[in-house]
């Protein structure tokens, strides 16, 4: 019997000893090897090990484990809150880990970096009874994991270098490495983990004109129910530290205070401003002026603490509008529902994107409806 070890994931130590029970008890035998990471840079890693010939019954293990949330969580009241950064170890990734870094710093919740590298093994088709995987695959397999973690090594001491050792220390992170598809990996993990908000980096044009966002960021975006903070790639890399005005673009939609409610609690700790914004054409019902002062009297009994200012800006080009606000009122984000279909369209339409997401240098924060 073939007993050659494969790396299937590296986990923190906590949650490795979880999965190898769970291995166990369906008769895989599991192996967890320490890494030798350098000090400070993340909770204690662990290689998960198995053997070759249980990896068609390992990852479909292993998909469904990261996918639920860990028996050990705190109550409802008490959830241990994590802020999710997606890494593919590219300059884009390294900002959004130090944006989100800052964050975690500020609302006391624990960085999680999480990377998935491609799986060349397509465990999701049915296998015969005489099915034997291609040792080629299962090396590039290795290869792969070997590669992540040293990428994931090298992120992690750049990541440190941009910290003081007493800042760092302030931050509870870990990271995952795991083959799998990215985009289904990332929303399995944070929909059902109490992930609080993923922070992703968005790509510059002058690197990739074809892919404004990044395909994985734009997918995120769209199917995400937790909030996504998508950040541009000029973005200064200290600008959480000055997250105090935020702009929701509203269009009176029911789920536009369920959004503002999620905004609140999430910018808490930065006393924020919050600038709810109409963007209409000139020849717009009058009445939504009536709406907006309706609006603001409602947040501003609500959210006594806080500044709440609402306007209504129309104009023959909205997004022109747009960023006009922004730059007369130093807005440092930008805040909308996901489920607004056709003003989602216009964000992200390419040259309103480059305009909106990198030449302003303001984040971008989606809410799903």
């Amino acid at each position: 019997m073939n007993k050659n070890l494969l790396t299937i994931a590296v986990l923190p130590f906590v949650k490795a000893q979880i999965l190898m029970t769970i291995l166990g008890e369906r008769g895989i035998s599991c192996t967890l090897e320490d890494l030798n990471l350098l000090e400070g840079t993340s909770s204690l890693a662990v290689r998960v090990q198995i053997p070759e010939e249980d990896l068609e019954k390992a990852i479909p293990l292993l998909e469904e484990f990261l996918g639920k949330p860990s028996g050990m969580q705190e109550p409802d009241g008490d959830k241990e809150r994590q802020v999710l950064v997606p890494v593919d170890f590219s300059n884009y990734s390294l900002k959004a880990a130090k944006v989100a870094f800052d964050i975690c710093r500020l609302i006391r919740a624990r960085l999680v970096l999480f990377h998935a590298y491609p799986n060349p093994i397509a465990y999701s088709v049915p296998f015969s009874d005489i099915y034997a995987f291609d040792t080629g695959l299962l090396a590039h397999l290795e290869n792969a994991e070997k590669s992540a973690q040293q990428a994931m090594e090298q992120f992690l001491s750049d990541l440190i270098r941009h910290f003081s050792k007493e800042t760092w220390k302030m931050v509870e992170t870990e990271y995952i490495l795991k083959a799998g598809d990215a985009r289904d990996d990332i929303l399995s993990f944070a929909s059902q983990n109490h992930v609080l908000l993923i922070v992703m980096g968005t790509q510059g044009s002058a690197e990739r004109e074809l892919d404004i966002i990044g395909s994985v960021t734009a997918e995120i975006i769209n199917a995400s129910r937790v909030p996504v903070l998508a950040i541009p790639a000029n973005t200064p890399d200290n600008i959480s530290g000055s997250f105090r005005k935020i702009l929701y673009a509203t269009n009176f939609d029911n789920n536009d205070f369920a959004a503002l409610d999620k905004l609140m609690r999430i910018f808490k700790p930065y006393d924020a401003e919050i600038h709810c914004v109409h963007m209409g054409r000139k020849d717009e019902p009058v009445w939504n002026l009536a709406k907006l002062e309706g609006m603001k009297d409602i947040l501003r009994s609500k959210y006594q603490e806080r500044k709440i200012e609402c306007h209504l800006v129309t104009g023959n080009d909205l997004l022109t509008e747009t960023d006009k606000f922004i730059t007369e009122k130093h807005i440092d984000v930008l805040a909308l529902t996901s489920h607004k279909r056709n003003m989602i369209a216009q964000f992200f339409n390419p040259s309103i994107a480059r305009k909106m997401l990198f030449h302003s240098k303001i984040p971008l924060l989606i809410f799903h409806a």
